[in-house]
């Protein structure tokens, strides 16, 4: 039986029925099993609606053990198809019938995706879940602000001297005669959509962020920067870009929507504003956060709850280089800024070929430098099109189609150690579509590989955020000699204004880029809140033994903390249960949020193939 020959009323009666069975084993009413709802290798994953966890159990036996521990306040009920039931195929699963449902327990409301696969037992034809997502998606007694429950507070003055909205957004900033319930280091995308969400649950939520205006994070970087994901998967929460918008944003237009976003949003956010540290008062549950201010002040404050938005990449990697102390020419690392550095015939050395590398590198020469990249390893090269399109096809095929939000429940839906099973056929055809492209890099020098397991770009983004370069033009320019190429060697030491390589080779240098990376995430942690804290929260960014990044967007063993950061479609989708978690444990909706066992596991468990 395939599902691709059923009819839709076929379908709605397997997902409904699977519904049904599903809401009686929880509660125990019935005789079904687990065996029989589930396949071998079938995957739950839970965000927040079950479990008050960002979790993924895989198998059989994690799944009933999940299950079973699922405490009596948030068992699901009424669970219920939503929309029709339609047609799919999942990989080496084969043909699915897939679909949304909707469910509530005690205390939320959630929704999820479920995925099917037909078997034939004992002479009938049954089904078997591959894949089920339960995600919560509001706190029934605290919904968000939406149409249905706008304000509707009277905004105009009747007396004399009474404030406009003006005025009270002006005070609402200020702070001046209280403290936030939650301050977010950091104004980019993460801290921005977290604030949002934040502000739609009536949490007052207060931004701070050293640069001059909202958006500089992007705004700052180098001259020719656009984003190489496009435009269907990186909408903001709650507000989606203009339909005639470029399919590949600019960095300066993002900066520029970031900024009227906050506007638009109402966020608190102080600019200029530098986080000096905090430290956590456990018996009354609070933060004490210094802050030094615009006019040059120092403001103490005390919010319950305080989340690192800076981005996941951490500090910047600084090697030791023998000789750098006395180099003539200018030092800068990828995360500085090059576009006020004189290029024109000037002979500029990228140390480094990921993202970072190749896109200063190609920077560097569109302004007339003489470039040199030096590839200390191997890296994953793939196309923008029409291999790396392959990566957001759900969001492009569906934008206009769907609202964003069901697009980001159809993604969640597939667990990452699913995905790292998806991507190895995938990155395999996105490699034989590039292999043209790849004949060129390898015939000078370039080294390439396929990740660490075959699984391509997107598995070496969720474990380390390295390595890999989505090409927008700097992979042609390397190819045909443009940008020229040292590979297999390693920088010795600098001599004046010389680089001289582990081969004996030496090159004249004006110019230096560190594409160095970045130290891990938790060693800001450690910078900013010291080593306690530091430890306590553990290893931040890759996937965990429990399926998921580790110490992201969830409550992690530092009460109160959280870490909230990555690519654009990311923060969209996860800061929803961010936001949750802090506005359940404000309104006592959970005493404490459950941590993963895994949270500060160093290894992924299922980073084999």
């Amino acid at each position: 039986m395939s599902s691709l020959e059923i009819t839709e009323e076929d379908r709605d009666r397997a997902v409904t029925k699977w519904l049904a069975d599903f809401e009686s084993l929880l509660a125990g009413k019935d005789e079904t099993t687990i065996e029989c709802l589930f396949h071998p290798d079938g995957y739950w994953r839970d965000l927040l609606a079950l479990t008050w966890e960002l979790k993924t159990f895989h198998g059989l036996s994690e799944v009933h053990g999940g299950l079973t521990a699922v405490d009596c306040t948030m068992r699901p009920c009424n669970l219920r198809l939503q929309g029709r039931a339609i047609a799919g195929v999942l990989g080496e699963f084969g043909p699915t019938v897939e679909g949304f449902f909707t469910c509530e327990t005690d205390l939320a409301a959630a929704r999820g995706y479920l995925r099917l696969v037909p078997v034939r037992e004992a002479g009938r034809d049954s089904f078997r879940a591959v894949t089920v997502l339960t995600a919560m998606v509001a706190l029934k007694d605290f919904p968000e602000r939406g149409r249905k429950n706008r304000d509707e507070t009277f905004m105009r003055p009747v007396e004399e001297g009474s404030d406009n909205w003006l005025d009270r957004r002006r005070t609402a900033l200020a702070y001046r005669d209280r403290d936030p319930q939650v301050l977010i280091v950091g104004a980019g995308q993460a801290g921005l959509m977290l604030a949002a969400r934040l502000r739609h649950l009536d949490v007052d939520a207060l931004v701070v962020d050293r640069d001059e205006r909202v958006g500089d994070v992007w705004r700052k970087r180098y001259h020719s920067l656009t984003l190489h994901n496009e435009i269907a998967s990186n909408h903001f929460p709650y507000l989606s870009y203009p339909d005639s918008w470029p399919v590949y944003l600019p960095k300066d237009k993002l900066a520029n929507w970031m900024e009227f976003y906050a506007d638009a949003m109402e966020l608190n956010i102080w600019t200029r504003t530098d986080f000096l540290g905090a430290t956590y008062d456990d018996a009354n549950r609070q933060w004490t956060a210094r802050l030094r201010t615009s006019d040059g002040g120092e403001r103490v404050m005390w919010p319950s709850h305080l989340v690192l938005a800076i981005g996941v990449s951490g500090l910047p990697n600084i090697p030791h280089i023998e000789g750098l102390d006395g180099f003539k020419g200018t030092v800068i690392h990828s995360s500085g800024r090059t576009d006020d550095v004189p290029t024109e015939g000037k002979s500029a050395l990228v140390i480094g070929a990921g993202t970072s590398a190749h896109d200063i590198a190609q920077d560097l020469y569109m302004r007339g430098a003489d470039v040199t990249m030096l590839q200390r390893s191997s890296t994953t090269v793939v196309s923008i099109v029409p291999s790396a399109a392959k990566a957001t096809q759900l969001f492009r095929s569906n934008e206009g189609v769907r609202p964003i939000e069901d697009i980001d429940i159809i993604s969640a839906s597939v667990p990452y150690d699913l995905v790292r099973r998806l991507h190895g056929p995938l990155s395999r055809q996105m490699a034989y579509e590039d292999r043209d492209l790849h004949d060129r890099l390898r015939k000078v020098g370039f080294a390439l590989d396929n990740g660490e397991d075959d699984t391509g770009f997107f598995l070496k983004l969720l474990r380390r955020l390295s390595g890999y370069y989505l090409n927008v033009g700097a992979s042609d320019l390397i190819a045909d000699g443009r940008i020229k190429l040292k590979s297999g060697v390693q920088l010795d030491r600098l001599e004046g204004g010389e680089a001289v390589f582990s081969d004996g080779s030496r090159m004249d240098v004006d110019l230096l880029v560190l594409a160095t990376g970045w130290k891990p995430l938790q060693e800001a942690v450690r910078v900013m809140l010291g080593d306690d804290v530091a430890e306590r929260v553990g290893p931040i960014w890759g996937i965990g033994a429990d399926g998921e990044l580790r110490n992201m967007f969830c409550a992690t063993r530092q009460e109160n903390f959280y870490v909230v950061g990555g690519t654009i479609t990311m923060c969209r989708s996860f800061s929803r249960y961010t936001a949750l978690l802090i506005k359940a444990a404000l309104e006592r909706v959970m005493e404490e949020a459950p941590v993963s066992e895994d949270a500060s596991d160093t290894g992924d468990k299922r980073s084999a193939a």
